[in-house]
């Protein structure tokens, strides 16, 4: 198997291999890198960069340009989180990494929905939970055990090297200069890399495989969110070999004034934004969402139409198109480049799984609510508005036949240039070319499905 990782690299990184994984990797509207250089500014000389790329990458003298940093802000209480961003000459080298590790340890990362549907399988079989909060995982990432985990199927020193060089490489502002020094990372991995969540699949893959062969016990983890189902006699016993397991052999960090544990029946938990507890509605152990999650997602729905009755360039057409996106949410292979699986995107699909079904109606309700309130009624008469409860029964029972939900990549090139024109008011003289279409169209539609993703931002 360390065999099969180096043939996959010198397959991966041919020339012909590596423009198949540009045009998949790199779209229209990519973040840049430290060095500023945009997708339009690289296509120019789109064959030279890569011959560089196959050149220095099996010589072993491939370096990584410094990450740009980019602060996200949760909220007014957290700190921010770093997210790096590489350069597009470093974001196609690190795809390929991203694929030789995947396949190299057989990973597969499961959905949120994946895990929150076994999860829901198995709470009648248990009485208790313990909930595990590892302090700064991607910060804290031991670089001596993941070299050590790595080393099990990738030995080769210019695979391995091209990996640990990729979390060593610093990220710095964008007000940075060529003449400051630069320090390598000695711990953690760099979040906002495309080999960041394998890598951490690879450091927990023995801690996962220990614990769910347990019987006693049903384990859950999502990148460092970790939950066990158990029953309350064992609580003790299985906190102190896990919390030994993770301190001791994974050299990391516990925050355990944000551990808990106890009774399904009497505390309940969070878990990936979902609320278990027992429900009001049913008298049984369910799924639902937090309070706090209800009054964002509110606030968001609020916060599109205040901008919509301020806006004097948002046409009606053009809000319903993406208040009804907000609402069905979208199933795209695009959105953040070419991949070969489908996506779901938006809040209906994230929570799908909630027992509480009146948190749809709810939301039907406020919508027609705001309408009323904005006085918008005559702004959208003779346009469809959609609505959650029906996008809910076409998610759970005719997902992959729907018409109902969003698919902005079954139109034609044809009928991408109507919807531009229609919808978004773009003058004819803007699409004259397949290029401008693609782009505008990617602009206007596809990046505020990426938006969506921060109605569930309760995940890590």
């Amino acid at each position: 198997m360390a065999m099969q990782a180096y043939k996959h690299f010198k397959v991966l990184y041919e020339k012909e291999n590596l423009k198949d994984l540009y045009e998949k990797t790199i779209h229209y509207n990519t973040a840049s890198g430290i060095d500023r250089m945009v997708k339009r500014v690289f296509d120019q000389k789109v064959d030279l960069h890569l011959s560089v790329i196959n050149r220095k990458v099996f010589d072993g003298t491939y370096k990584y340009t410094a990450y740009r940093e980019k602060l996200f802000i949760k909220s007014k209480s957290s700190l921010p989180r770093v997210i790096s961003i590489p350069t597009i000459r470093d974001k196609i080298v690190l795809k390929g990494l991203h694929k030789i590790i995947q396949e190299s340890f057989s990973i597969e990362q499961p959905l949120v929905q994946t895990v929150i549907g076994e999860m829901k399988n198995e709470l009648k079989n248990f009485d208790s939970f313990i909930k595990i909060d590892i302090k700064n995982f991607y910060d804290n990432i031991n670089h001596h055990v993941l070299n050590k985990k790595l080393f099990k199927k990738i030995r080769k020193p210019i695979v391995k090297d091209l990996i640990l060089s990729a979390i060593r490489t610093p990220t710095v502002s964008k007000n940075h200069s060529k003449e400051d020094s630069l320090y390598s990372n000695c711990v953690g991995v760099p979040q906002g890399l495309s080999i960041s969540n394998v890598l951490a699949e690879v450091y927990f893959q023995d801690m996962d495989r220990k614990y769910k062969a347990k019987k006693m016990l049903r384990y859950y983890r999502y990148v460092d969110d970790i939950l066990i189902l158990c029953n309350e006699k064992d609580i003790s016993k299985i906190k102190s070999d896990i919390f030994n397991e993770i301190e001791e052999e994974q050299k990391l960090k516990l925050n355990k004034a944000k551990c808990s544990e106890g009774r399904l029946d009497h505390v309940g938990y969070d878990f990936l934004g979902y609320r278990i507890e027992k429900l009001k509605s049913t008298r049984e152990i369910g799924l639902t969402i937090k309070k706090s999650t209800k009054l964002k997602f509110e606030k968001s729905i609020v916060d599109m139409f205040s901008r919509y009755s301020h806006s004097n360039t948002i046409s009606p057409r053009e809000f319903i198109f993406y208040l009804n996106n907000k609402i069905t949410g979208s199933i795209s292979n695009k959105v953040n480049g070419s991949s070969e699986k489908e996506k779901k995107y938006g809040w209906v699909f994230f929570y799908s799984q909630i027992d509480d079904i009146n948190i749809f109606y709810h939301f039907d309700w406020f919508v027609k609510k705001m309408i009323d309130d904005f006085n918008l009624g005559k702004n959208f008469k003779g346009l469809e508005m959609k609505n959650f409860v029906k996008a809910y029964y076409e998610i759970i029972y005719s997902r992959s036949k729907t018409k109902y939900i969003h698919r902005p990549d079954k139109l034609s090139l044809d009928e991408k240039k109507f919807l531009l024109m229609d919808t978004f008011n773009v003058r004819d003289k803007y699409l004259d070319t397949e290029e401008q279409i693609e782009r505008i169209y990617y602009a206007k539609v596809y990046k505020p499905i990426k938006l969506l993703e921060q109605d569930v931002q309760d995940i890590s």
